[in-house]
């Protein structure tokens, strides 16, 4: 077999194995690149919600038990879902969920607002694979994905020839390839 189709079998095949990884990392760059726009990992739900007046007594620790329960039973929340509370001026008081949601309400009549915090799915997913949050085995699998696109991406200079290989219109593509990020980084430093 001649190395020529030897590189292109080789690039087909690995091109195919790497299809879902790349897609996936895609779509997760594309999500995070825009992280000042939205959050790519979780939606956040807020509604306003009105338990009525909270009891409270005079003695702080168990007042905010007895907060506590009662928007827990006015909001059907299980203390499974409960991280904690706080009584941050004297009259807000905090239930805190699980994943960064929260209860906030004024103690005199009860009204505030609820926020919860629940992954995108698929994205949320994704992001953590692209961001390497697993670390670990996935960081040599990662490795290996980063090292696999280069070798796809230098394989592919050769597997033409002529005019229209690397030595014809190839060069002026990969020269244009090349034009954005210097010029990206050009301006970046200009800037600064």
């Amino acid at each position: 077999m001649h190395w020529r189709a030897l590189l292109r079998a080789t690039h087909r095949d690995v091109g195919y194995l790497l299809t879902a990884l790349t897609v996936g990392y895609a779509i997760s760059g594309v999500a995070v690149n825009h992280v000042d726009d939205w959050n790519p990992n979780y939606q956040i739900a807020q509604q306003d919600v009105a338990v009525g007046p909270l009891p409270h007594t005079a003695e702080m620790s168990a007042s905010l038990g007895a907060m506590e329960r009662h928007v827990a039973a006015a909001l059907h929340l299980s203390g499974d879902e409960i991280k904690g509370r706080l009584q941050s001026d004297i009259d807000e008081f905090t239930v805190f969920l699980l994943k960064g949601g929260e209860v906030k309400v004024r103690i005199s009549d009860g009204r505030g607002r609820m926020k919860r915090v629940t992954p995108r799915a698929g994205l949320f997913q994704l992001n953590v694979l692209h961001l390497n949050h697993l670390k670990g085995v996935w960081t040599w699998v990662a490795d290996a994905f980063a090292l696999a696109l280069a070798a796809l991406a230098i394989s592919g200079l050769f597997m033409l020839k002529g005019r229209k290989g690397l030595s014809g219109r190839g060069k002026w593509w990969v020269a244009a390839g090349l034009v954005v990020p210097v010029a990206a980084i050009i301006s970046y430093y200009a800037a600064s």
